[in-house]
């Protein structure tokens, strides 16, 4: 079934995946990793049982944080690929423009030898980057340091998009960031004390968790999608009190920050007792949701929550089709092909395994049926619309499959 194509990253170490993109030849992989560690010799050990490290630092875990890095890496397969960006952080984000030459990059660093602030949360600094050439230079854009500027999303000219950051928070720029314009959400949008963004886990040693948007797009003519469940909100008088929902938001890129306050108040949908995990413009007019159903567990459970995934097709005001997941799979991204073909990576959580394989879903005739395919252990995935094809990273192994 796959195709082996090339070794990939084999002398980039730590070995590990990322999130990747492909065009004809060219890849690109966005890495956040740890720290290589190396190992003294077997017989230098005191106890044969425990390997030991080569220098200090790597018995420390605090110090093995630290040193995490995100990387961006770019090449071709035929010519080997390399590292165009490399600087601290544990977790970052980033945004690639169509013609692969403007990139938005974020980085978040937690320096884990300082104390916690009083929110419960690392002591943390954060940074903005960019490139118009490829990733060959790069800019720090001016940004505060203390505050998270989250996933960028931007236009195909690489000059107007967003940053949508954690605690519900967007900002927006027309000058290819070197200014933004804060857009502020009401009081009661803040009720998600939910670390993961699928709703599956709570973080009770965070004493203040901070809301994270559901999902969230931005389509080709600008219109940011957000998404975000509230445990009750009082709306528009059509709409009244909503509890217990998700509620879905389209914000044309002009939309004046004057008139957000009318606009929270008017969703353009409201999705009882469900989450939504991805949010996709559909080609009719309307949209593609992958959503968890079920009422969220409340903010003190401790526990993983299971619930079922769905497909649905959201169009002038109501859902027009729904489709229910079996309950082994675990959503992840969705992508539109070029033939509208709907296609779903995601993972399979089987009840008597412990680990999880990567699986794909394709469906061909708007939702109504899916396909889905066991991708096994996959460091990496992409789906490559313009190819139709599938993209798997395994043991620096690069390997692709034709979707049908």
């Amino acid at each position: 079934m796959w195709t082996y194509e090339t070794e990939l990253m084999e002398h980039d170490k730590p070995y590990g995946g990322g999130d990747m993109r492909i065009h004809a030849r060219q890849v690109m992989v966005f890495k956040p990793i740890g720290p290589e560690q190396k190992f003294k010799p077997m017989e230098e050990w005191k106890n044969p049982e425990v390997a030991e490290p080569t220098e200090p630092w790597m018995n420390d875990i605090d110090e093995i944080s630290n040193r995490a890095t995100i990387r961006l890496l770019r090449g071709d397969m035929g010519k080997g690929i390399r590292r165009i960006f490399e600087k601290p952080g544990q977790n970052g984000a980033w945004w690639l423009s169509p013609d692969w030459q403007t990139i938005y990059l974020t980085t978040d660093w937690s320096n884990y030898k300082l104390p916690m602030g009083p929110d419960g949360y690392g002591q943390r600094w954060h940074a903005l980057w960019k490139s118009v050439d490829g990733g060959q230079h790069w800019q720090q854009l001016p940004w505060p340091e203390r505050t998270q500027p989250g996933q960028p999303l931007f236009m195909a000219d690489g000059q107007r998009g967003y940053l949508v950051a954690d605690g519900m928070r967007i900002w927006r720029t027309s000058d290819g960031g070197l200014h933004w314009q804060a857009l502020p959400l009401p009081a009661w949008a803040n009720q998600r004390l939910m670390m993961n963004p699928d709703g599956n886990g709570f973080s009770p040693w965070v004493k203040n968790t901070r809301a994270r948007f559901d999902a969230f797009d931005v389509s080709e003519d600008g219109t940011l999608r957000v998404a975000f469940y509230v445990r009750k909100a009082r709306l528009a008088a059509k709409l009244g009190e909503v509890t217990e929902s998700t509620l879905l938001y389209s914000l044309p890129f002009t939309t004046k920050v004057e008139e957000l306050p009318a606009k929270w108040m008017q969703p353009d949908a409201v999705f009882k007792q469900q989450s939504l995990m991805d949010i996709k413009a559909a080609k009719d007019g309307g949209v593609h949701l992958i959503a968890l159903q079920g009422q969220l567990q409340p903010d003190q459970a401790n526990g993983e929550q299971q619930r079922l995934a769905a497909y649905v097709h959201w169009q002038q005001g109501k859902e027009t089709f729904r489709h229910v997941f079996a309950p082994h799979v675990i959503p992840g991204a969705l992508f539109i092909g070029r033939q509208d073909q709907l296609v779903l990576a995601g993972e399979s959580q089987q009840p008597d395994r412990v680990m999880r394989d990567s699986i794909t879903l394709v469906s061909s005739d708007g939702g109504r049926s899916w396909d889905e395919t066991n991708d096994g252990s996959a460091y990496a995935w992409y789906y490559e619309t313009e190819t139709n094809r599938i993209w798997k990273y395994e043991y620096h192994s690069l390997y692709w499959r034709k979707l049908e």
